[in-house]
């Protein structure tokens, strides 16, 4: 209804400044440019801003959200509720 597609059984292999490159199908497939500018980062259950310190140090202003920036007691409902009001806001 909204124009939102979902993907699975791909790998992330880097974001640019023209938006996200993935590889569809794992190793084997052809790499996919996914034009972005803005991109949500939705991975991992451990707090980790290694990223974002590398983001930072590139000029950019990332948010941290969810069990990267809290995975005590981590909560999926939480971090869903995260991850939407920061695309609301964005």
């Amino acid at each position: 209804m909204k124009g939102v597609e979902t993907m699975s059984d791909l790998s992330y292999e880097a974001i640019t400044p023209e938006g996200l490159v993935i590889r569809p199908g794992g190793a084997g497939g052809e790499p996919l440019l996914i034009d972005a500018d803005t991109i949500v980062l939705c991975a991992g259950q451990e707090p980790d801003d290694r990223l974002a310190a590398v983001l930072r140090a590139e000029g950019m202003s990332p948010y941290v959200i969810g069990g990267a920036h809290e995975a005590r007691e981590l909560d999926a409902k939480r971090a869903i509720d995260q991850g939407t009001r920061l695309a609301a806001r964005l």
